[in-house]
Order: C-alpha cells, then sequence, then structure tokens
C-alpha cells in the first residue's frame, strides 16, 4: 500500500509536469501565431470628422519612417484613406501626437492646418485628457497615487536616445517636469506571478514618462524590454495601450475609448485578476482626475 501510495504521488508530479509543459508549448505556439508581421490593412479606424481622425494602433508598429517599405501607421493610413494623404508634409498626415513603437491604442491626428492648430493649443494648456491602461509587475500598494518627478534622457552612451530616467538617476540629462496619476484596477497574476492592472492619466507628455514612472515606483510594465534592462522577453508583447482620448477643441471635441486589450479573455495575456479595486467606468475616470491621493511620489 506505502508503495502503491508513492507511486500514484510520482504519477501525480508526473502528470502536472506534462500539463505545464503542454501549457507553455500552447501558449508559445499560439502567441507566435497571433503575433505576425503588421499588414497594411491592421488598423481600426474609431473616429472620422471634417476635422479629425482617431485610430485604434496596434502594438510594435511605428507612426511613421524613413524606410518605405516598413508597415507604419503612415503607410496604413495612405493605404486605407488615400485621398486624406498629402504629400506635401514631411509624413503626409498632421499626428497630433506620439505613441511608442510597443504602445498600442489611439492616435489623433488633424485632417487640415487649422484643425493641428486647434489641437496643439489644447494639448500645450493641458486640457486634453489621456488615460492609459497598464498591466505592471508587482502588487501595486496604493490605490491612487500622483507622480510629480521629473524626467530626462539616459546619458550613457548605451542608451543614448534609447531610454529615458527620473531626475533622481546620476545618468539623467536636461530633465523636464513630468506628472502621472495611477489608480489601481486590479491586483492578481501575470503567468503566475503577481502583477496589477492599472489606469494611468498623464498630465504632461514627456518621452516614456509612463514606463520611467512605474519603473521609478519599482512596478516596470509586463513585457516592457527597454525598462527591464532588456529582461522581460517572454510577454508576447509591452502591455500599455491608449485607452481613452477627451479633445474639447473649439472646432470638433470628441471623447473616444477603446476595449481593454488585457481582458482574461485573451489566452496570450496569461492574466488572471484576484481582486477588484475600482472597475473601468465613469467613477474610476473620475476619481483618477480629481480624486483624492493615498501616495504621492515627489523628488
Amino acid at each position: 500500500m506505502v508503495v502503491e501510495a508513492g507511486l500514484h504521488g510520482l504519477v501525480n508530479k508526473i502528470f502536472r509536469h506534462f500539463l505545464r509543459l503542454t501549457n507553455n508549448f500552447i501558449f508559445n505556439f499560439t502567441a507566435a501565431a497571433a503575433d505576425v508581421t503588421p499588414k497594411l490593412d491592421d488598423i481600426e479606424i474609431i473616429y472620422q470628422s471634417s476635422h479629425y481622425l482617431v485610430v485604434n494602433k496596434r502594438n510594435d508598429v511605428l507612426i511613421n519612417s524613413n524606410h518605405g517599405e516598413e508597415v507604419t501607421v503612415q503607410n496604413q493610413l495612405r493605404h486605407l484613406l488615400p485621398h486624406l494623404a498629402n504629400p506635401s508634409l514631411t509624413h503626409e498626415f498632421r499626428f497630433s501626437h506620439r505613441l511608442d513603437f510597443a504602445t498600442s491604442g489611439l492616435l489623433c491626428l488633424a485632417l487640415n492646418k487649422r484643425a493641428a492648430g486647434a489641437i496643439t493649443k489644447c494639448f500645450t494648456h493641458h486640457h486634453v485628457d489621456k488615460y492609459y491602461l497598464a498591466v505592471v509587475r508587482g502588487h501595486v500598494a496604493h490605490d491612487l497615487i500622483d507622480i510629480n518627478l521629473q524626467i530626462g534622457e539616459d546619458v550613457r552612451a548605451e542608451w543614448a536616445g534609447i531610454r529615458m530616467v527620473s531626475e533622481d538617476s546620476p545618468h539623467a540629462g536636461h530633465c523636464r517636469d513630468a506628472h502621472t496619476r495611477l489608480l489601481v484596477l486590479q491586483r492578481g497574476l501575470y503567468n503566475d506571478y503577481p502583477a496589477t492592472k492599472v489606469l494611468l492619466k498623464p498630465t504632461t507628455g514627456r518621452r516614456h514618462q509612463l514606463r520611467v514612472h512605474l519603473s521609478h515606483l519599482g512596478h516596470t510594465i509586463v513585457g516592457d524590454y527597454t525598462y527591464s534592462n532588456r529582461c522581460d522577453v517572454s510577454p508576447h508583447r509591452m502591455f500599455l495601450h491608449a485607452l481613452r482620448l477627451a479633445v474639447p477643441s473649439p472646432l470638433d471635441s470628441f471623447d473616444v475609448s477603446t476595449p481593454d486589450p488585457f481582458s482574461e479573455g485573451d489566452p496570450r495575456n496569461r492574466w488572471v485578476a484576484v481582486e477588484t479595486i475600482n472597475s473601468l467606468d465613469a467613477d474610476s475616470f473620475h476619481r483618477i482626475k480629481f480624486g483624492r491621493v493615498c501616495y504621492e511620489v515627489v523628488r
């Protein structure tokens, strides 16, 4: 009986190990098959008027490039909406703001010179509300965080033009003000490791601002190769998405959003929520903008 019990336990261990290997194989195969090279039609129009166009950019796509053969947002738009391309412009379209290569989500373009001037003023005077979703490593302890921390370029030769750092880094070049608010939505697990889904609201628009601020907190974005010191390579993408954009332009006001791309329903995400602190609803958008801060990060 003892031998039988021991054998049964060994068989169970072997079976569980086999299941883990099988699950990992299925996940890696699915991710590899799903994350194919971007195509020209791999872009979604969210909003269009006579003044503005808002698209949902997929992850791992540049906005524009000097290499004509690359699939970029510029090339995708020229393919999809050729009548809107303006050859007299450097990159054919008036992009009102930027998204990093690895970041997905809402990207706005002005369709004429007057509209471009109007939305530039909105951004300059911080009248535009931008909201991002991210899944970060570890469990964020405080539910609402206000981060006021300048950032600047990393002056080290190996990171020049690639990485930014917070003002307290000895490698920081010229720093500029950067302000981000963070609201915890859910705490859970990414690939069986602690992770947190957060809503982010930047009120400034510095390069890599959200990625630097989260890294400074000790909660690097899942899949952020650059700010994980080139270590986080297993996720199928970087888990940062421009979720909502509200623009009060005098020419054409709009408030648009996309679904959550980091849901538990997509097996590639490997995300499981354990507890929900705030739902992704109007109350959360109000709280991140106006709510009383639990924790503040300043220099």
